[in-house]
């Protein structure tokens, strides 16, 4: 958590996507659901929505007034705008220069959801449970997000399911799309730090018409030595002892075409 000081009153805000409680989730989401809210924007209503506060402006003084359960605050546009880069983590610059919300956090805010009548079960944190094969579908529908409407569905199908082990993506389509949607920055953020730990599994091939994906396919080609049986075990695997020998086999390949080269 960070502890920001609004003159003698101090107030603790998260300072990290992990910091998030699962209402500060939830309440970001649908923030991000509002069309047409600018960057400043959001981060004073997250602001708000974390010190209990209201803001009120006066035209005449250019005064902004915070009215928390603490005190009451009179700020310049300059300070306030200050005071909102202690949440600069929520976004990162695109391509266009654009901020977009960047979401980093391991933490599963929804180990266990209501579906109806019944729970469904989810990951641990960072995805520590799951196998390699789940991994690979929520990579195939996470490409699909963006241009498909029941992809989110499918994604979140994929890593839940009731305590006797079914798995019905009709569960997942009753859940708000806040809480799917909460589940998908949390794959987002873990595949991040994924991507951080393992960084030679998630490079492309040197071949320019190689995804990541296909470059992981080598690998476990490569792991396998082309024994389809072998290939199943390494999907069949935890991700992380996947991974681990995953990253291991990329860097031996990367040995290996380094001194063909010379």
């Amino acid at each position: 958590m960070k502890r920001i000081t609004i003159h003698d009153s101090s107030y603790e805000v998260p300072g990290s996507w992990d910091d998030l409680t699962r209402e500060q989730l939830h309440t970001l989401v649908k923030l991000t659901f509002r069309e047409g809210l600018s960057t400043v924007e959001l981060q004073l209503k997250f602001f708000l929505h974390c010190v209990g506060g209201s803001v009120r402006m006066n035209i005449s003084s250019g005064l902004f007034t915070i009215k928390t359960c603490k005190s009451k605050h009179a700020l310049f546009a300059d300070e306030l705008t200050s005071l909102l880069t202690a949440f600069d983590w929520l976004y990162r610059s695109n391509e266009k220069g654009e901020h977009e919300i960047s979401p980093k956090m391991i933490i599963n805010h929804h180990k266990r959801i209501r579906s109806g009548r019944r729970y469904l079960y989810g990951p641990g944190d960072a995805l520590d449970d799951i196998t390699y094969d789940q991994f690979v579908w929520l990579q195939t529908w996470q490409s699909m997000v963006k241009d498909d409407s029941s992809a989110l569905d499918e994604l979140v199908n994929v890593i839940y399911k009731t305590k006797s082990g079914d798995q019905d993506v009709k569960n997942v389509s009753r859940l708000s799309q806040v809480v799917k949607t909460s589940i998908l920055w949390y794959y987002l953020g873990t595949l991040q730090f994924l991507e951080g730990r393992f960084p030679n599994v998630f490079t492309a091939g040197g071949e320019s018409s190689d995804s990541v994906f296909d470059s992981q396919q080598k690998i476990i080609d490569s792991l396998a030595d082309g024994d389809v049986t072998k290939k199943m075990q390494v999907r069949n695997s935890l991700l992380y002892d996947a991974l681990y020998s995953m990253e291991m086999a990329a860097i031996r390949m990367k040995e290996y075409e380094k001194q063909n080269r010379k």
